[in-house]
């Protein structure tokens, strides 16, 4: 519903604050050349001189010939990998790495160099077995965990996810970019409380902005914890006050609590910014509504009706406004739309039925009113503790 359209913490390829920066590394298995070991170390060295020199063509060409001597060499087939990634050729990179994996099982560096690429790439789905490989071979290393953990979270298995981030925060418990990976986690499971205790503890160390703040609003509010949200909200718009989204969060809150003056000032002020702004204007038009203001709520919830047409609230509220206003013919149409959208609402039904009985179609109006009456009675009884 509109009225809960609020800033949720966002989640890019490492999401913006995620990021696992560390290098790909090298084969470590033993060379077993299937030709002249003269040549293939010829070619070894011609190849890490290139590397030296970032001249990854060079390196790359060096390691194809190193393969044409031994091609069972997993080790050449890493640095191939590496050759190819650093051109910016990662498909192909992940090609090289799952041969020398397939060629040597136990070779750590081929998953998991394939496994940070492909997470790095967003392709979290095919990151986590490489990922889960590397660990087994070598369950220190934290950077393939870091993208383990990032890569579920990517593909939606949070559980997984948060135990192998408590992993990671065992260790590194000030880590700024864990706590924020585990609130990204908790609050896609709507675990809201726990996101707040984490990223409270985020907010205790440097470089907090206004849209962790804002973050940390969501969370307190899903933990029924409006009035702190309402001031971190506040805090964020101090910190970040150009933008709109977050002076939306704190004008809703604001609305939720009642808070009517604040809200409209906030709102007001947001609207004057972006006059498309079709939350706000929704919001705003809502406050108006129930302050009895229908004609200056009209014109706002127009706009909220046209660009959310399939919300519920939108219609209804602009149906309740028109009703108002004295517009019954638009105000039926508008309830008939919310409650096409949404039959379960008995106060759309109610509502409904009393426009109908305003236009004298009585009939009509009975049945909409009775399908009220029994939603109304089936929560009332849903409610009853027994």
């Amino acid at each position: 519903m509109i009225a809960s359209f609020k800033l949720v913490g966002r989640v890019c390829l490492a999401w913006g604050w995620f990021c696992v920066v560390v290098g790909l590394v090298a084969g470590q298995a033993r060379v077993e050349a299937q030709g002249p070991q003269e040549e293939l170390r010829a070619r070894y060295a011609a190849a890490q001189k290139f590397e030296g020199a970032g001249d990854w063509s060079g390196a790359e060409r060096e390691w194809r010939e190193a393969l044409r001597v031994a091609p069972e060499d997993a080790r050449a087939w890493v640095n191939l990998g590496v050759a190819m990634q650093r051109q910016g050729r990662v498909q192909e990179a992940v090609e090289a790495w799952q041969r020398a994996s397939a060629i040597d099982p136990k070779l750590p560096g081929a998953h998991f160099n394939a496994g940070l690429a492909l997470s790095r790439a967003g392709e979290f789905a095919r990151a986590v077995g490489p990922l889960r490989r590397a660990l087994e071979l070598e369950p220190e290393n934290e950077a393939a965990r870091r993208a383990l953990a990032l890569s579920l979270v990517g593909v939606e298995r949070f559980q997984e996810a948060s135990r192998e981030i408590a992993r990671l925060l065992a260790r590194a418990p000030r880590d700024a970019s864990l706590l924020e990976l585990a609130a990204q986690s908790f609050m896609r499971q709507r675990r809201y409380a726990e996101a707040s205790v984490v990223l409270r503890r985020r907010l205790d160390l440097p470089g907090a902005t206004g849209q962790m703040w804002a973050q940390y609003g969501d969370a307190l509010d899903g933990a029924g914890r409006t009035s702190a949200a309402v001031e971190a909200y506040e805090r964020a718009v101090a910190l970040a006050p150009e933008v709109n989204a977050t002076r939306y969060g704190l004008g809703y809150l604001y609305w939720k609590s009642l808070r009517y003056d604040e809200a409209e000032r906030v709102l007001l002020e947001l609207l004057k910014r972006d006059p498309a702004d079709a939350r706000a204007a929704y919001t705003l038009g809502d406050l108006y509504l129930a302050k009895g203001d229908a004609p200056r709520s009209l014109p706002l919830l127009e706009l909220a009706a046209r660009v959310y047409p399939k919300e519920f609230d939108a219609r209804f509220a602009l149906g309740r406004a028109l009703l108002s206003t004295g517009e019954t013919a638009r105000a039926i149409a508008e309830l008939r739309a919310a409650v096409a959208l949404d039959d379960r609402m008995a106060v759309g039904h109610f509502q409904l039925g009393r426009a109908l009985l305003q236009a004298g179609q009585r009939e009509e109006a009975k049945r909409e009113l009775d399908r009220a009456r029994q939603l109304h009675d089936a929560q009332r009884d849903a409610e009853v503790v027994p």
